[in-house]
């Protein structure tokens, strides 16, 4: 059983404003993506477009980013921020971040990329509030879902039983299911929402198919 949480990943302000709206519209959390150009080579909006569009929602921040700490203050003080997720490869200190974040009363996570071994971030688990699991490049929507998500789910829920369990990149219509099964906790959707010729009626069945049970 997961949650469906629609990501937005654009760098068109326009483009932004209108996933917004849409995504409100089904959702209480919505994931809103964060990149620099540097610690992957595409880039999106930035705060000052996250704080001229206030949402009814709360908002997850991904930030893939290189130095956190830059953006941190900013969007920790928005109220309609829940919880901010940064990436593991981070240049600097990762505790100094997790206390950064929660100093704002925010809840923190950290994202893992595909390449990097689940139990490294291992010290980190009792900190903070959930695992980003990404299953392909950081930065790029409309990915496939990578060969190894289920077992890094499996070897996830192993370390940290009670540590929840998120997934980005490649979720679909095809395997929602299975990865609740498997144990994950969110399910981040963006080309499978935005790309479907209507919004509302595919973020209804993919939330219905996280909610299945299938074998595993």
């Amino acid at each position: 059983m997961a949650k469906i949480i629609p990501g937005i990943l654009t760098a068109d302000e326009k483009d932004y404003h209108k996933r917004l709206q849409m995504a409100e519209h089904v959702s209480d959390l919505i994931q809103i993506d964060v990149v620099d150009g540097e610690f992957s080579a595409n880039t999106t909006v930035g705060t000052d477009i996250i704080k001229k569009y206030p949402t009814s929602s709360q908002l997850e921040i991904q930030l893939m980013v290189i130095y956190p700490l830059n953006y941190i203050d900013e969007l920790a003080r928005l109220d309609c921020v829940s919880r901010i997720i940064f990436p593991f490869e981070i240049e600097g200190n990762i505790n100094e971040n997790i206390y950064r974040i929660k100093n704002f009363g925010k809840q923190v996570g950290i994202s893992l990329n595909p390449e990097t071994p689940v139990s490294v971030a291992l010290r980190f688990f009792d900190d903070i509030d959930i695992l980003l699991l990404m299953t392909g490049k950081p930065g790029y929507s409309g990915q496939k879902l990578g060969q190894n998500t289920y077992e890094r789910i499996k070897q996830a829920k192993k370390l940290a039983p009670d540590l929840p369990i998120e997934i980005d990149i490649g979720v679909n219509f095809e395997n929602a299911a299975k990865l609740a099964s498997y144990g994950a906790d969110f399910l981040v959707a963006s080309s499978a929402l935005y790309n479907a010729p209507d919004f509302y009626l595919a973020y209804e069945k993919l939330a219905k198919l996280a909610n299945l049970t299938v074998d595993t």
